[in-house]
């Protein structure tokens, strides 16, 4: 009977033993579980945090681009209006020119003599003398 109990306590000891390494097993389980669960709500917080701060880059970037629209649309305006009196401008200098009775007659014969008028049609539509019909005419022509 002695080996019967000497065999009974050995199951046992392995049994406890078994028991033993299982309960350590478990505890170095639960203990790497607790490490994984607050690693990954330290993770979950700093993810909050940089999405936030994405956010509010975002935020800043759309605001920056509406600004940046805005100050095109005023500055479109405005050299809109610059180019209209640019326009006025220089629609008032050839009116100007055009008053002076004697530059019109001259610019006037000046364009005959790049469309290759006469001498004497110059003098007949300008009326302007022989001589400065001429010397326009040779102005011009060594100008080409």
């Amino acid at each position: 009977m002695d080996l019967q109990l000497a065999a009974l306590s050995l199951v046992e000891c392995i049994f406890a033993i078994i028991s033993f390494l299982l309960i350590i097993a478990v505890i170095v389980l639960y203990t790497k579980l607790r490490k994984t669960t607050e690693l990954l709500e330290n993770l979950t917080v700093k993810v909050s945090t940089e999405l936030s701060n994405i956010a509010v880059q975002v935020n800043d970037a759309n605001n920056q681009q509406s600004e940046i629209q805005a100050r095109s649309v005023v500055i479109s305006k405005h050299l809109q209006r610059i180019d209209e009196k640019q326009q006025d401008v220089e629609n008032q200098l050839r009116e100007l020119k055009f008053q002076d009775p004697s530059l019109k007659l001259y610019q006037r014969a000046a364009d005959l003599v790049k469309q290759g008028a006469t001498i004497e049609e110059i003098i007949e539509t300008c009326d302007i003398p022989r001589a400065e019909a001429e010397m326009l005419v040779m102005v011009h022509k060594s100008g080409s």
